[in-house]
């Protein structure tokens, strides 16, 4: 484990980043592109059907008399959550990235705008939000916020190699509520007794800290291989 930190720890530092790396693999090659896109555009959908475009007294919300902002808030920061996870698939497409440099800059400047609406407004509802996963879903968006942050921090110093590793962090919260989502569906389908509180508490948790663990994981496993650079970054 001790060199494989030191492997982690020498790669981060911008003096060893490694000249540009052009992936060798066609697009159609990367086999966990389009799926990954088609669960993000799924989960989009399910998860907006019952809320937008419904009639008030028909959405599965909480009565919120004393903040009556709380729901086009959360709206808004649904539509920037959701615009999150559709530019994270452009932003961990290698293809993209090496080919498409411009298309990388851009998504990524919207993925960190929207960032910053959603997790911003996330720590405003999140107070009246259900007791229960109230504290993790705070520590999910603070985590979210200074993931991203660093990310861009790293890329604007030209540290490409801090930089994806954080935005691979970013993403990993990103996703959380999608296997949350999926994850709740598999339970109900297979009808295993389950109180809905407890289920709160462990998807304000579970989803994006494991996601963090698989992604440090990753980091641990490709340590040797070239830093991927976007072609036309310096």
């Amino acid at each position: 484990m001790t060199v494989n930190l030191d492997r982690v720890r020498n790669r981060t530092s911008p003096e060893r980043a490694q000249p540009p790396a052009r992936s060798g693999k066609p697009f159609w090659q990367r086999p966990w592109v389009a799926p990954l896109a088609i669960v993000v555009v799924l989960y989009i959908y399910l998860a907006a059907s019952p809320v937008v475009g419904v009639p008030a007294e028909q959405r599965p919300l909480p009565p919120h008399d004393n903040f009556p902002l709380y729901y086009p808030l959360l709206v808004i920061h649904m539509i920037a959550g959701a615009i999150t996870m559709l530019t994270v698939c452009l932003q961990v497409w290698p293809w993209l990235r090496q080919h498409h440099p411009k298309v990388h800059r851009v998504s990524g400047r919207v993925y960190l705008l929207a960032t910053l609406v959603s997790g911003g407004l996330g720590l405003v509802i999140v107070w009246w939000a259900p007791q229960a996963g109230k504290v993790g879903a705070l520590c999910l968006l603070l985590f979210w916020l200074a993931t991203s942050a660093a990310a861009y921090r790293a890329v604007r110093r030209g540290d490409y190699v801090r930089h994806r590793r954080y935005m691979l962090y970013s993403f990993a919260v990103a996703t959380n509520n999608i296997v949350a989502f999926f994850g709740l569906l598999v339970i109900q389908a297979l009808k295993i007794p389950l109180d809905m509180a407890y289920y709160a508490e462990a998807a304000r948790w579970i989803p994006w800290v494991g996601n963090v663990m698989l992604v440090q994981w990753w980091l641990y496993r490709t340590a040797r291989r070239p830093a991927p650079v976007p072609s036309g970054a310096h």
